[in-house]
């Protein structure tokens, strides 16, 4: 203790909030850790929760000395997102009345330059002298472990999308497709809704590609792909199933609504130019598609996909460039021309 002091007059500076300088860590026989420590340090008054005394470290990391620290408020010399500060005054505030309570947090605060740090701060009660009871704050700087995880994340979110993704068309492709029609299935027998799949081929894409080579092919792979996004509702996911065949999922989506939505796409692929499509057996570049729906045609998402692929042969097998949806006779909802929808 500072001589000349006798314990009223540092307990009366103490509950006052004033300054005590070096005189705090040395009454605790922790001076040379606690100025050695890398972690930042900071003790408060139980009473006051003002900062009574700081180690370089806690300087170095505010980047303030001790003059702008010392008899202010934690929350005065961090800038805490709103949230935080209200937690953090909460839960000091708690110190007040037990001296038994200790709480561990993580926190982000942001400097006078605007940088953003992340801090894993501890906070115990503790007992200077038998008089002399502090709030021990300490702050680990764990800004790199946060930005690095956070970078780890990223790099999987892309190195995910990369593996989802089908480079070509830029369309997800159908490893992605599968996981969304598992989902999509749960889901609707959960509650009860129901789904559709469209299942499209290219017509006659291997004469296209004999004729006019793999890069003509390769285009009209990317315009097959453009169609289904331009085309697509907020609900349905195109995606590229492999080859020249695509897959739409229609998400609360009835057998007629997906049949619907299947014959928009196929009126837009015979109304888009294709480079060298008049020389298609059909004189234009077009698509057979097949549609079916959960629960009415499928109980398991595995039996729907191959429903909607029988549908899309039994096009093929009727001429090309139409919609056949499994079970469904009924001919265009919209009364255009076009070839009749059939039964599977």
């Amino acid at each position: 203790m500072s001589k000349g002091k006798d314990k009223n007059d540092l307990l009366h500076e103490i509950s006052g909030g004033r300054l005590v300088g070096g005189a705090l860590s040395q009454l605790a026989n922790y001076s040379d850790l606690f100025s050695k420590m890398s972690e930042g340090v900071w003790l408060l008054d139980r009473n006051s929760l003002r900062i009574m005394e700081c180690n370089q470290a806690a300087c170095v990391l505010l980047g303030l000395n001790e003059e702008q620290i010392l008899g202010k408020e934690l929350t005065e010399v961090m800038r805490f997102r709103p949230e935080e500060k209200s937690t953090l005054e909460s839960d000091l505030a708690r110190f007040q009345v037990s001296s038994g309570h200790r709480f561990q947090h993580e926190i982000e605060w942001q400097n006078e330059k605007g940088n953003q740090f992340y801090f894993e701060v501890n906070a115990t009660s503790l007992k200077i002298l038998d008089y002399i009871e502090v709030i021990q704050l300490i702050a680990k700087d764990v800004t790199q472990v946060k930005r690095a995880n956070q970078e780890l994340r990223e790099m999987n979110e892309v190195l995910h999308k990369l593996s989802t993704t089908d480079a070509m068309t830029g369309l997800r492709n159908f490893r992605y497709f599968k996981e969304a029609l598992a989902a999509v299935h749960d889901e609707s027998m959960k509650f009860g809704k129901t789904y559709g799949v469209i299942f499209l081929d290219v017509d006659h894409f291997k004469k296209f590609n004999d004729r006019n080579g793999h890069p003509a092919g390769d285009e009209v792979l990317r315009q097959m792909a453009a169609i289904l996004r331009e085309t697509a509702r907020s609900q349905d996911l195109p995606c590229r199933y492999g080859g020249e065949e695509f897959v739409v999922l229609c998400r609360n989506a009835s057998l007629e609504e997906t049949l619907r939505q299947a014959e928009v796409i196929r009126k837009r692929i015979i109304n888009t130019s294709f480079p060298f499509g008049e020389f298609q057996p059909l004189g234009l570049v077009t698509a057979s598609i097949g549609v079916a729906s959960y629960p009415e045609n499928a109980s398991t998402y595995e039996d729907l996909l191959e429903k909607s692929d029988q549908a899309l042969y039994h096009s093929k097998e009727n001429g090309r460039n139409q919609v056949t949806a499994y079970g469904n006779t009924k001919s265009s909802s919209d009364g255009t021309s076009g070839p009749q929808k059939k039964s599977a």
